[in-house]
């Protein structure tokens, strides 16, 4: 069976008879969102951390109201970012997720010009993050083809120990020079790719006694 037509039925119990969701051509796509989740879900993962925010926004919301947990996404378009949190706000999941908006803006670890969030935004981000989900800034246009490569460096230092990332359209070129990037100057991440799915997992080696 297509993964995706699999994973619609695995997210069945997080999709039926709730509010209709927004779902975009930028939404995690079903087979990743169910990764994500199954992450969260046998791991235990509780304190969560989105850059990005759409359909994963919501759905990940959901299983942490059920499990026990937080997630604080971070949104750069401020008309986006008032669709989701109204759908956030309809559903009573305000105290469950935290959505901050974050212009675009310069940034010093960056790579080719491409902007990333507003510095602001890290220090009011969770301070032991067990999951950092890298779906934005969108990684298309002039000069955002590496948007995403300042996540890492910026929010290394706030992951606990144990911690993964899990970067979106990892099969786009762009996205894997990312990850290659991230392994040569953070050597202590080691990192895998599920192509199929399109996601890149990393986990930080543990320190020996």
């Amino acid at each position: 069976m297509d993964r995706d037509a699999w994973a619609w039925q695995v997210l069945r119990p997080l999709l039926d008879g709730r509010h209709f969701l927004p779902w975009t051509e930028g939404a995690l796509r079903p087979a990743a969102l169910v990764a994500v989740l199954n992450e969260i879900a046998f791991a235990e993962r509780q304190e969560i951390v989105e850059l990005g925010a759409g359909v994963s926004t919501i759905v990940i919301g959901r299983l942490l109201a059920e499990r026990g947990g937080a997630l604080t996404t971070v949104e750069h378009d401020p008309d986006w970012a008032a669709i989701i949190r109204a759908q956030l706000e309809r559903e009573g999941l305000e105290g469950v997720v935290e959505l901050l908006d974050a212009p675009l803006e310069p940034h010093p670890q960056t790579w080719d010009g491409a902007p990333w969030y507003a510095p602001e935004v890290v220090p009011v981000l969770i301070g032991s993050i067990e999951l950092l989900l890298v779906d934005g800034p969108p990684g298309y246009g002039d000069g955002m083809a590496h948007s995403r490569y300042p996540a890492l460096p910026s929010l290394a230092d706030r992951m606990a120990p144990g911690g993964i990332v899990i970067l979106d359209d990892a099969d786009r070129k762009a996205e894997r020079e990312i990850v290659e990037r991230w392994s040569a100057e953070l050597p202590e991440w080691s990192f895998g790719i599920d192509e199929p799915i399109g996601l890149a997992l990393g986990s930080r080696a543990s320190s020996s006694g």
